[in-house]
This record gives C-alpha cells, sequence and structure tokens, in this order.
C-alpha cells in the first residue's frame, strides 16, 4: 500500500486537489480519513529521515574528496619543488670550476650567491606593507593585523553575481592573503581614503575555486566554496579570472608546505630539548657516587615528556567543519555542545593571534546558528504555524543559552501572536452571540496561559524578558477587547446578552492567575466606557416601560384562565426569588397583584441581576443610581395614584401592591444584592420608611379594610419627594 502511494505521489500528473477530492468521495467516515492520514504522515517521516541522510552522506563525501584533492596537490608541489631544487643543484655543480675558476657560462654565479631565503623574507616584508596600506582603506578590518605573519598575495576588484541567474549582486575587492580570504564591499556613498568596508574573513582551508564556464552574458566568472553558502564572482578579463584562480591554488600549497614545515620545526626542537634533558640527568648521575650501576635505573625516574603541542588539538581546528555538518543537519543540540566546548577552551587558552583567529571563525558560526534559529521562529506567510511548543520551545531555548534572550523573547512572543490570530480567524460567528464569546474566550485566554506556561519553562531567570511577556498580554488583551466590543455591544443586543457574555470573559480572565497574571482591571478599564453605556440605556428603558404602564394602568388584580397558567405564573416568581407569593393569591386563578406590578417585579429583578454581573468598582456607583431611580418611578406610581381620585375604589387594591412592592419585591432585591457585593445597598433601605403612609389603611395584605391617615400621607409625600422624586 505504501509503494503505491508513493508512486501516487510522486507522478509527474498528480494533481494534490483531485487527490483530496477523490479521497473524501471514496472514504467512509472519518475513521479511513484518519487512517490515510496516519500513512502519509509516517511516510512523511520517512522520506524527511532519508533526506537527512543522503545530505550527510553527500556532505561527507564532499569533504572528503576535498581533503584527498588537496592532499594530492600538496605532493604534487613537493615533487615539483624536488625537482626544480634538483635542477638548480646540478646547473650549480656544471658552472663551478675544479681550479676554483669560473668557467664559462658562469654568469648564473651570482644568482647562486644570493639566498633565497632572504629574496622570499624581503618579498613577504614587502607583501606585509602592501596589506597594511590596504587595510587602512577599508573599514572594519583592524583585526586582519593581529596576526603577525600575514600578509598579501593578490587583489582586484570584483563583481559578485547571484548563484541562481547569475546576475550581478554588488561590487567588492577581494584580498587574498597567505592564510585566508577576505572580502570587502564598495561603498559607494563614501569619499575620502576609507573607499571599502570589511565583510568577511575565509580561512584558505575551507576556500575552494571552481571555474565556471562562459554562458550567455555571464563570462570570467567563477565560484568559490565556503560556507555556509558558496559565492560567485566575475573577473574584470579572462586573465584576471586566471590568476585568481591559480593564485588561490599556489597560497593553498604554499600554506600547507608551510604548515609541515613549522610542525617539523617543532618536532626537532622537542627532540634537542630531550635529548638535552637526557644528556644533563646523565651527567648527573656520572658524577653521583651512590648511583646504581643499572644503566636502566638511570632512566627509571625521567618522567616520560611526550611530545609539546604543535599547535591547537586537532578537535579545535575541525571545530568549524563540525558545526557546518551539525548546523547542515540540524542537530542543534549537538552544534551548542561544540559552541561551549570551543569557547572554553578558548577562554582557558593563551591569546595567540593563531587562536584568535579560529576563536572569530567560531563566532561566525555561532552567528550562522542563531539565524538559523531565529528562523524558526520567525513567522513568514509561506511557513506553517503547527509546528508545536516543544519545536518552538527548543530553538528558543537554545537561543536563551547562547545568550540571545533578547532576541528569543522577541520571536517567541511574535510566534506566539502569529498563532493566536490564526486561531482567531479560524472562528466563525454562528448562532447566538453568547456562544460566539464563549469560543472567543476559551481560544483566547487558553492561548494566554499556555503562552504564559511556555514562557517560564523558557525564561526562567530572565526577568527583563518578563517585563516584556506583561507588555505582550497587555497588547493582546486589548485586541481581545475590540474584537469582544465589536461583536457584543451592538444595538440588537439586550443588557442581559451583554452581562453574560462579560460574566463568561471575566471568568476566562481570572484563569491567568494560575500564572501569576492579573489582567482583570485592564479588561474593565477597556470595557467600561460601553459598560457604563448599556447600565444607563438598560435604566432609561426600564424607566420609560414604568411611566408607559402607569398611564395605561388601571389597577385591576390579575385572574388566570386556567389553573395550569397560575401555577406557571408562581412557578415564575419562584424562580425570580420571589418565593412567597402565595400570601396575595386569593383564589384558584386570581391573585390581588396587577399586571403592571407583575411585569415591574419581572423586569427590576432581571435588571438588578444583569448590572449585578456587571458590578465593579468602577461601576458601583453608576449601578447603584440606576436601582434606586428605577424603584423609585414605580413607588412614584403608587403614589400618585393614591392620591388620583380616578382610583377611590382602588384604593384597597393600590395599597395591596405597595405593600407587595415594598415588602417583597425591595426585600429580594436587598438580599440579593448584599449576596452578590458583600455588603447592603446604601439607599434602597431608606424606602422602607415610606411604608406607613402606603400602606396606612391596610392592616393586612389579604384584607379589604381601609384606614385613611392624611396628616401621615402629607407628611411622608413631601419626605418621598425631597429624598427620591
Amino acid at each position: 500500500m505504501s509503494e503505491l502511494l508513493i508512486k501516487k505521489l510522486t507522478a509527474e500528473d498528480f494533481n494534490a486537489e483531485k487527490y483530496v477530492q477523490e479521497l473524501s468521495q471514496n472514504s467512509v467516515g472519518d475513521l479511513n480519513l484518519h487512517e490515510h492520514r496516519q500513512k502519509i504522515q509516517q511516510l512523511a517521516e520517512d522520506t524527511n529521515t532519508q533526506l537527512k541522510k543522503n545530505v550527510y552522506i553527500n556532505y561527507m563525501q564532499f569533504i572528503e574528496t576535498a581533503k584527498e584533492i588537496s592532499y594530492l596537490e600538496s605532493e604534487m608541489y613537493q615533487l615539483s619543488h624536488l625537482i626544480t631544487e634538483q635542477k638548480s643543484l646540478l646547473t650549480s655543480l656544471l658552472e663551478i670550476s675544479i681550479s676554483g675558476e669560473r668557467g664559462p657560462g658562469s654568469a648564473a654565479q651570482e644568482i647562486i650567491e644570493i639566498d633565497p631565503e632572504e629574496i622570499r623574507l624581503k618579498q613577504e616584508q614587502e607583501n606585509r606593507k602592501k596589506l597594511t596600506a590596504l587595510v587602512e582603506k577599508i573599514e572594519g578590518c583592524s583585526h586582519v593585523m593581529e596576526v603577525p605573519d600575514r600578509f598579501l598575495l593578490f587583489d582586484s576588484d570584483l563583481v559578485e553575481l547571484d548563484q541562481c541567474d547569475y546576475s550581478a549582486l554588488q561590487r567588492i575587492h577581494a584580498y587574498l592573503l597567505n592564510d585566508s580570504l577576505m572580502v570587502a564591499t564598495w561603498l559607494s556613498d563614501r569619499r575620502g581614503p576609507i573607499r571599502y568596508k570589511f565583510e568577511k574573513l575565509y580561512p584558505l582551508d575551507q576556500v575552494l575555486p571552481v571555474n565556471i564556464k562562459d554562458r550567455g552574458s555571464t563570462k570570467n566568472a567563477f565560484k568559490v566554496l565556503v560556507f555556509p553558502d558558496p559565492r560567485v564572482f566575475q573577473a574584470p578579463s579572462m586573465k584576471a579570472k586566471q590568476d585568481w584562480l591559480d593564485e588561490i591554488e599556489r597560497a593553498k600549497n604554499n600554506k600547507l608546505v608551510s604548515d609541515k614545515r613549522k610542525a617539523e620545526q617543532a618536532q626537532e626542537m622537542h627532540q634537542r630539548e630531550r635529548q638535552a634533558s637526557i644528556s644533563k640527568e646523565d651527567s648527573l648521575d656520572s658524577n653521583n657516587p651512590f648511583a646504581e650501576d643499572d644503566d636502566s635505573g638511570s632512566n627509571h625516574f625521567l618522567p616520560d615528556i611526550g611530545p609539546p603541542s604543535l599547535g591547537p588539538p586537532e578537535w579545535v581546528e575541525e571545530l568549524p567543519e563540525e558545526l557546518d555538518q551539525a548546523i547542515a543537519q540540524r542537530n542543534f543540540e549537538d552544534a551548542v555542545d561544540l559552541i561551549d566546548k570551543g569557547r572554553d577552551f578558548f577562554s582557558n587558552s593563551p591569546q595567540t593571534p593563531e587562536l584568535a583567529e579560529m576563536r572569530r571563525s567560531l563566532e561566525s558560526r555561532v552567528k550562522t546558528l542563531v539565524e538559523v534559529l531565529q528562523g524558526e521562529l520567525r513567522v513568514t506567510p509561506d511557513k506553517s504555524l503547527q509546528g508545536g511548543p516543544r519545536a518552538v520551545r527548543r530553538a528558543t531555548t537554545l537561543l536563551v543559552h547562547l545568550n540571545r534572550s533578547s532576541q528569543a523573547c522577541d520571536l517567541f512572543l511574535k510566534h506566539r501572536t502569529a498563532l493566536l490570530k490564526a486561531s482567531l480567524k479560524r472562528l466563525r460567528l454562528e448562532g447566538k452571540t453568547v456562544l460566539y464569546v464563549r469560543q472567543l474566550c476559551s481560544i483566547f485566554f487558553h492561548s494566554l496561559l499556555t503562552t504564559g506556561r511556555e514562557f517560564v519553562k523558557a525564561f526562567p531567570k530572565s526577568k527583563s524578558c518578563t517585563s516584556a511577556f506583561v507588555v505582550w498580554a497587555q497588547e493582546e488583551i486589548n485586541l481581545f477587547a475590540q474584537i469582544f466590543s465589536r461583536h457584543v455591544f451592538t444595538t440588537q443586543t439586550s443588557i442581559t446578552t451583554v452581562a453574560e457574555c462579560i460574566n463568561c470573559a471575566d471568568k476566562h480572565c481570572q484563569q491567568l492567575s494560575d500564572i501569576g497574571l492579573e489582567l482583570s482591571f485592564m479588561l474593565h478599564s477597556l470595557l467600561l466606557k460601553d459598560v457604563e453605556k448599556w447600565i444607563k440605556d438598560g435604566r432609561d428603558k426600564m424607566v420609560e416601560a414604568v411611566k408607559l404602564r402607569a398611564q395605561e394602568d388601571g389597577w385591576k388584580t390579575l385572574t388566570y384562565e386556567s389553573k395550569e397558567n397560575f401555577n406557571k405564573f408562581l412557578a415564575d416568581m419562584n424562580d425570580l426569588g420571589v418565593p412567597n407569593v402565595k400570601s396575595f393569591v386569593t383564589s384558584d386563578k386570581s391573585i390581588s397583584l396587577t399586571n403592571n406590578m407583575i411585569q415591574f417585579t419581572r423586569a427590576f429583578l432581571c435588571y438588578l441581576e444583569d448590572v449585578l454581573r456587571l458590578f465593579w468598582s468602577e461601576t458601583e456607583s453608576l449601578i447603584n443610581e440606576s436601582v434606586t431611580l428605577i424603584f423609585s418611578s414605580q413607588l412614584r406610581h403608587c403614589r400618585n395614584s393614591l392620591d388620583d381620585p380616578l382610583f377611590a375604589s382602588q384604593m384597597s387594591t393600590i395599597r395591596r401592591n405597595s405593600g407587595f412592592l415594598l415588602d417583597v419585591v425591595l426585600s429580594v432585591g436587598e438580599h440579593r444584592y448584599a449576596e452578590v457585593t458583600g455588603h447592603a445597598h446604601p439607599t434602597l433601605h431608606t424606602f422602607h420608611a415610606l411604608r406607613p403612609s402606603l400602606m396606612s389603611d391596610v392592616s393586612d395584605p389579604s384584607s379589604g379594610g381601609e384606614k385613611d391617615d392624611t396628616s401621615s400621607t402629607n407628611s411622608t409625600v413631601n419626605k418621598y419627594e425631597s429624598n427620591f422624586l
């Protein structure tokens, strides 16, 4: 099955959309699709593993081939050098006379008498002076002169070309040194002696020139294989191109010979020092009368001195190649371990020019690794965001280990922002607003909570990054508030829906306290303006509804058509928190309350429940004023009805409903307010003082007797109007 799948996916006429469409049509249920998805994922993992193996094999073959070629070139150069020396020796023998006089053809005698080593030293001194003069014209390359035996071999202007289409990129000036290749870019806007800026210094061991045949308009080009990416240069002429290729090869061969000669000299020096030490020991033993006759005993106490260090260890010299290989194979942890090992070695070693150059080479690899790790976190349109937190944590942890905490923090938070926006973009507004808000809060605050936990794992000891995370969370809360307001605070949304949505957002926001993040106050401040507007609008609508019902109120008690409807009414009152309404029942289907009073009770208690969901320290004063104003409006209607002669026959009903309003509705409202807020309402309890004036003629809610106390009524009305109306 896997072979057929591979053939189908690798076919030339493979169409992904058509393949997915056929697969969806032929599959029954989601089980087949899930199995097919697992097969494709397994195939992708196998392909990725095989690709890594191929890259590693080809990379190692390239390195080994380059080494073999270098060895062969070195041997050929040595052979040529030996033949040249043999020829010079034979020529000198032919020109030397037996009698000591110069024979014919001895014109070359003067040349032979000149020491070639002296000529070479003079030439190197001249090249060193040239390099010093050129470095003064290049910005940022003072470290190049730190190596004392470094000198210039060849230099010229070149044009760098693109590797793909060979188009011109920039003008450069290349310098071939005896141990490295330096590249400087042209400063077109600069005037004065400094006309170039240092760009890169490549060790000569890692430089491999490759000829490029002329094609089309691209002529006199050659490629230099260096890490991390090869570079293509164009020479001004064919001769200049050939000179560059020859000079680089000659410089590489000379460096091999020079390194070998230095190693031999160091070995000889070590042998001489060892011989001198042995001779001194023998001299001391010969003058010691108590020395043993056995010669072997004289060397018994001589320590086994190994050969001295002929330079840095082999693993240090191979460190750049090992790092290149680890980065190419995406073994980032191994690369970081190698960097730590190299830095420890350089910090504990003497500061020599050779080690300084190796250290700069190591730091250049560190920059390359940092760029690769930053690319893992960087969000681009063509990059998938489904890597998961583990992949992000891996790159972030390594960047922190490389002392790049600020860059890692910035990229980590930008990556989380991109993930959050992608999740919110997939959210669709379907159905009720409350359902949408629940999904929005679940996605948003879960993302913030996950980000906080991952952040603590990635940056456990970075306080500066913690402040950056808090700032990021505030920015995300601003984004959430904008989306929330756009969908919740609309003209069609009721205050009940607004209260339920905000209550949902508050509960999710409080979950952030698990990671030590408290953003409820900020969420409230962002939503405060709209919340206050909805509280005021709800209050104004309630007051207007009280006025409209008051105009139509005839103070007629309510009688239901059936026992079932009456029982449903009692159940509704019980759900609102008014269980003692049965004391106002007059028959199986009648109650001594009016339709106006029942509608107000429902509206007032529902409004109170909604605004209590919006009860914050910022909205407390507005809620208290709104609740007081609504209740006082209904009380005004009762007071005005008592004073109206048109309702003289309904005085008993008015007083019973007023008693219900003060004894039942007001008490339920006060209890609910205190239960939610933890303290009593500052003004609602003052309405109980109006009970004597409104209930002076009613001794019991169910009795029909009436009493008129004009003096008490007049006194109470004046107090009520001055305090509340």
